[in-house]
């Protein structure tokens, strides 16, 4: 996942906020961080602008169903 534009980053931003439970990324170099943690969402966030390779995992079906509802309104 990418974020691309400004725009995109308002609406994951909105996203997270109404995931409850952790939101992961995953970077190719094997870094981890925490979304739904302060200091962690920035240093993920700062990735998934980066990158094109970067995954993202919810811990929640529920917070993943948000997360696909993200993706198919930046598709």
């Amino acid at each position: 996942m990418k974020i691309c534009n400004k725009d995109e980053l308002r609406l994951f931003e909105d996203t997270l906020e109404q995931c409850e439970n952790s939101v992961l990324v995953l970077t190719p170099e094997g870094d981890q961080f925490d979304l739904k943690d302060p200091l962690e969402r920035y240093q993920g966030i700062a990735s998934l602008i980066g990158s094109d390779y970067t995954e993202l995992y919810a811990s929640s079906h529920e917070d993943e169903m948000k997360l696909f509802r993200y993706l198919q309104k930046t598709a």
